[in-house]
């Protein structure tokens, strides 16, 4: 009486899954890490980066508004493991605060782990500026051991957590309102560790 057609179905899950991917793929565009190299200098591991930030419309409009956005770019030494996820060795992180004042017509880029300020007149450079990481300081070079190999690892993304309670109430629901890059990463040659 009934007839099942589930090749129906079927069809339609190849260009779901398409349309799934390419959309993650335009969310994921807004943060880009670019480059990124690290060198060892005086018995420490110091990482440099670039970060790219293409930002959504929604985004800048927010700030233009003199909403607060919080970056933050998190860098990690990693120990390759055969069996188990590979081990966490180094970590650390660079914060960078964003907020235009419409009074003074400049956005205003704080790096609280400084406690320090920079004005620009244009998002564009305050972007330029947020998104370069010169020689950060990771660890020592002794947290590399002889015997297996490493990598680090780089990624940017914008803290939700720190949104205002709307647009963080929002940002769970729309992936426009969560750009996080993906992972760049370089292998480390131990150079005598």
């Amino acid at each position: 009486m009934f007839e099942r057609k589930p090749l129906r179905y079927i069809k339609r899950w190849p260009l779901l899954a398409l349309l799934l991917l390419s959309a993650q793929s335009v969310y994921a565009d807004q943060l880009r890490v670019s480059r990124f190299f690290f060198d060892f200098v005086s018995g420490q591991i110091q990482v440099s980066c670039q970060i790219d930030y293409d930002l959504d419309k929604k985004i800048i409009q927010a700030l233009e508004n003199g909403i607060v956005m919080h970056f933050q770019t998190t860098f990690e030494l990693l120990r390759k493991r055969n069996v188990l996820p590979d081990k966490l060795i180094l970590s650390s992180s660079q914060n960078f605060d964003i907020k235009y004042y419409a009074l003074l017509k400049q956005f205003i880029v704080r790096e609280p782990h400084l406690q320090a300020e920079r004005s620009f007149v244009s998002l564009r450079a305050a972007l330029a500026f947020m998104g370069k990481a010169d020689r950060l300081s990771l660890g020592y070079q002794s947290s590399i051991t002889e015997d297996g190999d490493y990598y680090l690892q780089a990624r940017a993304k914008l803290l939700n957590d720190e949104l205002p309670l709307p647009l963080r109430v929002q940002s769970y629901f729309t992936k426009d309102w969560r750009p996080v890059s993906g992972w760049r990463v370089v292998e480390v040659i131990k150079d005598g560790a």
